[in-house]
């Protein structure tokens, strides 16, 4: 008989003794039971195989023609799959894993996105949720065809757009629109002084240097002309340079006698929860936690497979109790914190450049601390600003009429 038949339905292989085992063959034969590999083994015993489904009408047939089974051995698949009786989890199991093989591939678990180079990835992914491509979408629904269309008059960035699904991955490829890029069209300009000062150093790149060290120069003085005067004519061009000049800035902080603090109580709450895609199962957690009093921390942990992340997180937040209380400030810590803020102001005021000296004071009433300070610096000061003309009149061209 074949063997994946065999295999497939089980089959006995079954010694049988007795005084004419031959007549057990003849039996087999009028029932029309089929037999194989029949070969004897003794004077009186013989073996051969039957399926499984005959072995009990073998067995009655035995005892007519005055034998015995002196040995039996099953083979086959229902003779491996008897023990799972006993576990129907596992059987379960088994029978949702080979569903699983045909329905999961038909939805999108992973999908990526190449190709961006100025467009973001997520502003894509975006756009695709909009139109239903997402996580768990049904791919075998999903035309690429018209999500390409659909895309590029959402995105004008986008010049082609690809979908390709492969089981439950989803690839879209996407190509950016090539944009020439813009001249600098911008005309003649001149380099002015952003604030008053006395010229300490400086570069000329471009342009005619109206200025030089020592020089005092007042906020809105022309330190670079965009005009080069060559004797015979003017041109006009961009100035361009770097010109630094010692400056002086002058100013008051205030800073309160008072300040809250918090203070941590020991006390700790948790909340699960459980993030698919853009919709938070709450797992577990104290929801009379009064978030305005408490520090809230964040851990994040994402389904990762074979390198790529899934829409699949668990969160868990750590809410940590604190109290205000108010503590007075002393001079010592008023000065040390506001030396530091003036610090940062007088360099967030210059585009390049140095504090050299501060000179300050620090006052106090009721409630808070003044600190009055002046920074000497030296700072780049030149500024760039339209041209001027020179002249604009009536031209001495005459017209031909």
């Amino acid at each position: 008989m074949n063997r994946l038949i065999s295999g497939l339905l089980g089959t006995a292989t079954v010694t049988v003794s007795g005084r004419y085992p031959e007549e057990l063959l003849n039996a087999l034969t009028e029932q029309k039971i089929t037999y194989w590999d029949t070969y004897r083994t003794g004077d009186r015993t013989i073996r051969l195989k039957v399926l499984l489904r005959d072995f009990e009408k073998l067995k009655k047939l035995t005892a007519w023609c005055f034998c015995e089974v002196a040995e039996v051995s099953f083979h086959g698949l229902p003779f491996l799959l008897k023990p799972l009786k006993r576990r129907p989890v596992l059987v379960l199991g088994m029978l949702l894993a080979i569903i699983a093989c045909f329905v999961l591939p038909r939805f999108v678990w992973v999908l990526e996105v190449k190709g961006c180079e100025t467009l973001h990835e997520e502003e894509v992914l975006r756009e695709l949720a909009e139109l239903g491509v997402k996580f768990g979408a049904d791919g075998t629904e999903i035309d690429s065809q018209k999500i390409k269309m659909q895309m590029m008059n959402r995105l004008p960035k986008l010049s082609w757009l690809a979908v390709n699904r492969s089981g439950g991955k989803l690839t879209v490829l996407v190509t950016e629109r090539f944009t020439e890029p813009e001249e600098n069209t911008s005309g003649p300009q001149s380099l002015a002084a952003a604030k008053d000062g006395v010229i300490t150093d400086y570069i000329i790149l471009e342009g005619m240097r109206l200025c030089s060290r020592g020089d005092s120069v007042e906020a809105g003085q022309l330190l670079v002309s965009g005009y080069e005067d060559y004797g015979l004519y003017l041109r006009a061009v961009r100035a361009d340079g770097e010109i630094y000049a010692r400056t002086w800035t002058a100013g008051t902080l205030l800073l309160p006698k008072t300040q809250s603090e918090k203070r941590y109580t020991g006390q700790e709450f948790r909340q699960i929860s459980l993030v698919v895609g853009r919709k938070r199962i709450k797992i577990c957690g104290n929801s009379g936690i009064s978030y305005d009093s408490c520090d809230k921390m964040v851990s994040v942990e994402r389904l990762t497979l074979a390198g790529y992340d899934f829409p699949v997180a668990l969160e868990v937040a750590v809410y940590r109790e604190f109290e205000t209380a108010d503590v007075q400030r002393t001079a010592e810590e008023a000065r040390t914190a506001l030396e530091e803020a003036w610090q940062r102001k007088v360099c967030a005021s210059m585009v390049a450049g140095t504090v050299l000296q501060t000179e300050a004071s620090l006052s106090e009433t009721d409630s808070v601390y003044i600190y009055r300070a002046t920074s000497t610096c030296e700072e780049m000061i030149a500024r760039a600003v339209p041209i001027t003309e020179l002249y604009k009149g009536e031209s001495n061209e005459r017209e031909d009429h």
